[in-house]
């Protein structure tokens, strides 16, 4: 009689154990699923601002996973996989372009698609259209252009002074 009890006990324990296993495992799955499909949504640079500037070249015939083994080698981005499954669900889909481009580690997967696609196009943006949203870059960039601006007119009026 004992030992059908102990031989019970095991058994209950064994599928306790066997639930909490698949349980566990199921979790992580999840986990993992949830956390790839929000890094294909997530706008996120690689490291904060400023980020490390590098130049990277991509030649005609790329594949877009190719391309995001190229920046995934140089340190811009974490996956290539994961940047050619972001380049399928974004706008850019089929129009990165070969050329050499200066990216930063601070730059999204998105503002370097967007640099990428916008080589060499002749066509201008309105920028005065009220839909239109600035990537981080070219928001970066207006501030660089308006801090320069006022500091060219800070000499300009330090020289008049200087001058009266």
């Amino acid at each position: 009689m004992t030992r059908k009890i102990l031989q019970e006990i095991v058994f209950i324990a064994v599928r306790v154990a066997l639930i909490v296993a698949i349980i566990y495992a199921g979790y992580s799955c999840i986990s993992a699923c949830y956390d790839f499909g929000y890094k294909i949504f997530a706008d996120e640079a690689k490291d904060p601002e400023p980020g490390i500037v590098k130049t990277v070249a991509i030649v005609d015939g790329k594949t877009d996973k190719e391309i995001g083994d190229v920046l995934a080698e140089k340190g811009l981005i974490d996956s290539g996989f994961l940047f050619m499954i972001q380049v399928k669900f974004s706008d850019y889909k089929d129009q990165l372009k070969p050329g050499v481009y200066e990216l930063s580690t601070a730059m999204s997967p998105y503002d370097m698609m967007a640099v990428m696609a916008a080589s060499g196009e002749d066509e201008e943006v309105d920028t005065e259209d009220e839909n239109y949203v600035p990537t981080k870059n070219e928001a970066n960039l207006w501030d660089e252009a308006d801090d320069t601006v006022k500091e060219n007119k800070d000499e300009k009026n330090e020289t008049q002074e200087d001058g009266n």
